[in-house]
């Protein structure tokens, strides 16, 4: 269980200025259950170690009935909660997400919102919300029922979260371009992102593979008539670019 911190340190001390946004809720979870810490003691030795932010994942949905149906290796909701609670006490803050297109209902999806809602304006920890189609529920331009569908997500997203959690990002990976275009201007205000080449690594998994160069970004972005402006893990402006 140490590995966790001492991961983080060998990383801080390869790459001081590096921000680390690692360890989901579940991670944390294992570090106290096999650990011997307790989970602010768990939180505050990754904080220390170096730790920045935190992934918001862990739990595909906020109902322990679903939960038990599609991922019972999942977190506990309860136990994701309180230990989202628990990290923006501790100041790190976390991403948000709903993945969907499973079982679950419009009505499992709202109350999800709202549980995300919430937990915010009780802690304001939350960066951002990230509406995440599981694979094989994606669409293209052409599929219209599908796409009404992401369009729905972004935009109820964006009516029921924008007093507190302002930012909504659309995760390009799933949709593709032409669809993650239409999801923008349906209240996504977020693309993502990817690192160094615009390559998606490593390569496994659903996402691998796919590219978004920076310059095909700021393409995409201006056919809308926005402004691509890059940005830090917590919404800030990097050092050395223009806000």
């Amino acid at each position: 269980p140490s590995l966790y911190v001492d991961l983080v340190r060998a990383v801080r001390a390869a790459a001081p200025s590096l921000h680390l946004h690692a360890f989901r809720p579940q991670d944390v979870a294992d570090l106290v259950d096999r650990g011997g810490l307790t989970r602010d003691g768990a939180l505050a030795a990754l904080r220390d170690a170096g730790v920045g932010t935190m992934p918001g994942t862990g739990v595909k949905i906020l109902d322990d009935d679903i939960r038990r149906r599609i991922a019972p290796d999942d977190l506990e909701v309860d136990r994701w909660i309180d230990l989202v609670r628990a990290a923006h006490a501790a100041g790190l803050r976390t991403s948000s997400v709903l993945f969907y297109g499973h079982v679950e209902s419009a009505a499992d999806r709202i109350a999800h919102l709202l549980r995300l809602r919430d937990l915010h304006d009780e802690t304001g920890g939350f960066t951002e919300f990230v509406p995440i189609p599981l694979p094989g529920h994606s669409s293209t331009v052409a599929d219209r029922s599908a796409l009404d569908e992401h369009r729905a997500m972004a935009a109820v997203s964006r009516l029921l979260l924008n007093d507190g959690i302002r930012h909504i990002q659309i995760p390009w990976t799933r949709h593709g371009r032409a669809v993650a275009a239409e999801l923008l201007r349906s209240g996504g205000d977020d693309l993502g992102g990817t690192l160094l080449d615009g390559r998606v690594r490593p390569d496994a998994g659903v996402e691998q593979g796919l590219e978004l160069p920076l310059a095909d970004a700021a393409r995409l972005v201006a056919s809308l008539h926005r402004r691509l402006r890059e940005r830090t893990t917590s919404y800030g402006t990097p050092a050395g670019i223009a806000a």
